[in-house]
């Protein structure tokens, strides 16, 4: 029988899977070097030139700048947002509406951050005509990165220009044989930025720098830049990134009916308000 994952955070779900992911960095089964991540042959192969083509797991080892202060604007929104669990700004959980509860789209950059229960998602490239393809296991969403020269749509939401969109409008360009550069702007501000709830705009260029280190190793800095909301540029996540072996992709999805039915058998008659 096909399992499905539900995506939905749950306060006690949260705590166990700390405890579990703690216990099993204590005890790792032999040949692998972080949970989830197998131990690969050593020293690695060279990496091969502008190939990010197939699965990866991650992201391990992130970190981030601090977050600069935000402009009025992006103050008002980020106080109308309350995150769940440990991302909780107040003493008490209060009634949530982050819209993943419902299952709302992630939308990105968030979605790099591998929201699930095991704090570790996958992702796919693959190869398309004049684009790249980059699937992710959380909610078996897809972007398209466009690698034919294009230019981004200079706004978004006004008359003759596109629409915005949950994951923006992407090009990618390859810097040098190892390092792909994409950058994406057009973006919905419906879906937060990150667990806490900060906010970004359709206006946002938001830049990814994958770097193949070798044969097993992807590097990724996300850099987000939108005055709108934010006084100046940061980085958002430094993460590394390991070849899946066996390059297996599974089903991991948020679904409505059974977060719902998380929502009224357990959340609300443990005391969690959910809005």
């Amino acid at each position: 029988m096909r399992t499905h994952f539900i995506v939905v955070s749950v306060i006690a779900l949260t705590c166990l899977s700390i405890v579990t992911v703690d216990a099993q960095r204590t005890r790792l089964p032999e040949g692998f070097i972080a949970e989830g991540i197998p131990k690969m042959p050593n020293p690695p192969g060279p990496a091969p030139a502008r190939d990010l083509s197939g699965v990866w797991v991650g992201p391990q080892d992130e970190k981030s700048d601090p977050m600069p202060p935000m402009t009025p604007a992006g103050e008002a929104l980020f106080k109308q947002r309350h995150p769940y669990g440990a991302a909780s700004r107040d003493a008490d959980l209060g009634a949530s509406n982050d819209p993943f509860i419902t299952c709302d789209p992630l939308g990105f950059p968030r979605n790099l951050i591998a929201h699930a229960v095991s704090g570790r998602g996958r992702f796919i490239f693959a190869n398309a005509p004049s684009r790249m393809l980059i699937a992710y296991e959380q909610q078996r969403v897809w972007r398209e990165i466009w690698m034919d020269g294009r230019a981004l749509p200079k706004a978004v939401d006004v008359r003759g220009m596109p629409e915005s969109r949950l994951y923006g409008h992407s090009v990618g360009r390859w810097e040098d044989d190892h390092t792909l550069v994409i950058d994406t702007t057009g973006l919905d501000e419906r879906p937060w930025l990150d667990e806490e709830g900060h906010p970004r705009s359709n206006a946002a260029r938001i830049q990814e720098r994958y770097t193949r280190r070798d044969q097993y190793n992807l590097q990724l800095t996300v850099t987000v830049d939108d005055p709108k909301f934010y006084s100046k540029p940061w980085t958002f996540m430094r993460g590394n990134f390991y070849w899946v072996l066996g390059q297996e992709f599974a089903e991991t999805f948020c679904i409505p009916s059974e977060g719902i039915e998380y929502r009224d058998s357990i959340a609300r008659p443990s005391g969690i308000q959910i809005k």
